[in-house]
């Protein structure tokens, strides 16, 4: 062999060795690939606890010796909530309880008699109700039934002789509604509920609101929500 072809021969493995090393050096480990696809699912299951405030609008109904008084009542409401869940796959199942502070009221002229006005005010408002819902990830709908209660201050003025011209007194019923929630960390979740409530009628004894006879007060409430829950 030449000389010339005895130096090609060197250059060319002296450049498979080189390559071959700096192959070694650029050999290293990838990072694993971020499955983007991976859904943050919220796990509903568990008790939980929370604050709400409210507005509720709805009517009460006077009626004694044959003259019915309507009552518009409105005003807010401020109030806590305990309750607990437990998740099947994306349905959620669970039992609520509820109680707040009202500032309803509302006044009238009293049918029959209008030199006198007739008020009426809620005082407090609770509920025990089941709730089932639908959850998608971080976001929940849900419908709600159960027995609500309350309690009620009717007035009259000025006040006429012979009468105290107050009746106070709790009542029940029934309430239903929808409300959608959303978790913002793994969690407190905020929400926002609807309820219609639909109250028995309760009777005012003669010698309280009126001196002619007992009256007779139905009540029934619209209620919107807006709450934040904690779970534990």
């Amino acid at each position: 062999m030449t000389t010339p072809n005895k130096l090609l021969l060197a250059v060319l493995l002296t450049t498979a060795a080189i390559s071959g090393a700096s192959a070694a050096d650029l050999d290293f480990d990838y990072p694993a690939v971020i499955d983007m696809t991976a859904s943050n699912q919220v796990d509903w299951s568990g008790f939980y606890a929370g604050v709400y405030a409210g507005y509720t609008g709805g009517r009460a109904t006077s009626t004694s010796v044959g003259n019915e008084t309507p009552i518009d009542v409105k005003g807010g409401l401020l109030g806590g909530t305990v309750g607990v869940n437990a998740q099947y796959d994306k349905f959620v199942l669970g039992l609520e309880n509820d109680l707040a502070w009202s500032g309803a009221e509302g006044s009238a002229t009293c049918v029959g008699n209008a030199a006198f006005n007739c008020n009426g005010k809620l005082d407090w408002l609770g509920t025990t109700k089941l709730r089932a819902g639908v959850a998608f990830d971080q976001f929940m709908v849900f419908g709600t039934a159960g027995v609500a209660l309350g309690g009620i201050t009717a007035t009259v003025d000025p006040v006429p002789g012979g009468i105290t011209g107050s009746y106070s007194s709790a009542i029940w019923g029934w309430t239903a509604g929808a409300g959608a929630e959303m978790a913002v960390t793994d969690q407190v979740s905020v929400k926002a509920e609807y309820a219609y409530y639909d109250f028995a009628s309760v009777q005012a004894e003669a010698g309280t609101v009126t001196a002619a006879g007992a009256t007779d007060i139905k009540s029934s409430a619209h209620v919107l929500k807006l709450g934040v829950n904690y779970r534990f």
